[in-house]
């Protein structure tokens, strides 16, 4: 059995770039929509990503397309697991550092993001991992074609 290094390493990059822009963006509209019940977080694309990865294989499959794709998949998912985690955080931690003037980007950065982090690094574990296993599925579905007369 040999490991076809180059796909194991475009699959870790893949993996890499799409987790890590999915959560910041994640922490962003999480925290953004933390009072709201928005009905655009509920809207899960319900396709696997391999099966939209795979619709760009007749196109121009190339790792951003799938990095792009990954993250639009991901992307809700992080955002609800963000803005569930910003809202179990106590609040008498924040009005309390808001009442000895502390502003509200550094209640954010020092009191309410590492209360929510755990929760929030949970979900991008996850995430990074079944990005991985889809895009070697997708990797391997495209070795296959190309192989095939």
């Amino acid at each position: 059995m040999h490991a076809d290094w180059p796909a194991v390493a475009q699959t870790l990059r893949v993996a890499a770039a799409a987790t890590a822009i999915s959560l910041v963006l994640g922490i962003w509209l999480g925290h953004l929509l933390e009072g709201r019940k928005p009905a655009a977080l509920a809207l899960w694309v319900p396709l696997p990503p391999t099966i939209i990865c795979s619709y760009f294989l007749v196109r121009a499959f190339t790792e951003q397309v799938a990095i792009a794709a990954a993250t639009l998949y991901w992307l809700p998912a992080l955002a609800r697991s963000a803005r569930s985690a910003f809202q179990s955080v106590d609040r008498r931690y924040l009005d309390a550092a808001r009442v000895v003037g502390a502003s509200e980007w550094r209640v954010f950065w020092r009191i309410g993001l590492p209360l929510a982090m755990r929760p929030v690094l949970s979900a991008a574990a996850s995430a990074f991992a079944l990005i991985a296993a889809e895009y070697a599925a997708t990797l391997w579905i495209a070795q296959v074609h190309a192989v095939r007369p």
